[in-house]
């Protein structure tokens, strides 16, 4: 009895130990696995982390294009409404023809270098002005009395609704309203108000020319010649390259945009099926 005891003892002793042996081997096996299995892991982690990174600077990147290719587009189309309006008033008061719409486009511009008024705010008073006046010469004469009454009165701060305000004022002088101009301060003899009132278009905007630049006559070019007066033509410079590229990347989104939104569809596709 005690033998079988003993004996029994030793075999579970021995079992134990070879059972002990085997599952120490496994679990070492086991531990090399999970550390390749780890360090798999942490490589995906880490490409995952990078490919966060990479596409969290390329969102940012998109973000920053997209909001500033928007303002672009805002500044090609805010120039584009203003010269449509100004050429189909033309058309409308004056008959104009293309040529003589594209000269009012070069003078805005002109009229942009040589002092602080953007051409945008200078078409939207050309706009106004056009409704009150018959013909192109007269227009192209006012423009630059306009851009003078527009600096002294708002400076380096004019918007299209300035310009507005001013053509306003100019057009009912035009038809004959002398006390909207000398509520304005402009003084005027009886001979200026007598053609103001019933001189033809073309006398009545030279004699307007006339009073207006004997009182406020090249402020426009005198401020483009300040300090701020150069920062103002930078800026509307600038501004004449943003409606430009506006403009470029409007007909590139155009062109691009098939091409994009399958690129859109395949990612779309792809990220479905994982």
């Amino acid at each position: 009895m005690s033998n079988k005891t003993v004996n029994f003892q030793i075999n579970i002793a021995g079992n134990a130990y070879s059972g002990v042996a085997k599952l120490d081997s496994a679990m070492g096996n086991l531990n090399l696995t999970a550390g390749k299995t780890t360090s798999l892991f942490n490589r995906l982690a880490n490409l995952s982390l990078k490919l966060n990174n990479i596409f969290y600077a390329a969102g940012n990147v998109i973000h920053t294009v997209t909001n500033t290719m928007q303002s672009f587009e805002e500044a090609n189309r805010s120039q584009a409404e203003a010269e449509t309006k100004l050429a189909q008033v033309m058309r409308n008061t004056m008959n104009a023809s293309n040529e003589e719409y594209n000269s009012i486009l070069k003078l805005t511009a002109a009229q942009q270098k040589l002092g602080v008024v953007g051409d945008e705010v200078q078409l939207a008073g050309a706009q106004e002005l056009g409704t009150y006046v018959t013909k192109q010469k007269t227009l192209a004469k006012l423009i630059p009395v306009m851009n003078d009454m527009v600096t002294q009165q708002y400076g380096f701060n004019a918007t299209q609704e300035s310009a507005v305000n001013i053509a306003t004022m100019m057009g009912k002088v035009m038809d004959g309203q002398v006390g909207a101009l000398s509520r304005y301060g402009y003084k005027f003899d009886e001979a200026q108000e007598k053609i103001l009132k019933f001189g033809t278009e073309e006398q009545r905007a030279a004699t307007l020319a006339e009073v207006v630049s004997a009182s406020v006559g090249g402020i426009n070019e005198a401020l483009a010649a300040t300090p701020d007066g150069k920062m103002k033509q930078l800026e509307n410079a600038v501004g004449d390259v943003k409606e430009r590229v506006g403009g470029l990347w409007m007909e590139i989104k155009g062109q691009l945009a098939p091409s994009l939104q399958l690129v859109v569809n395949r990612i779309n596709h792809i990220t479905d099926r994982i």
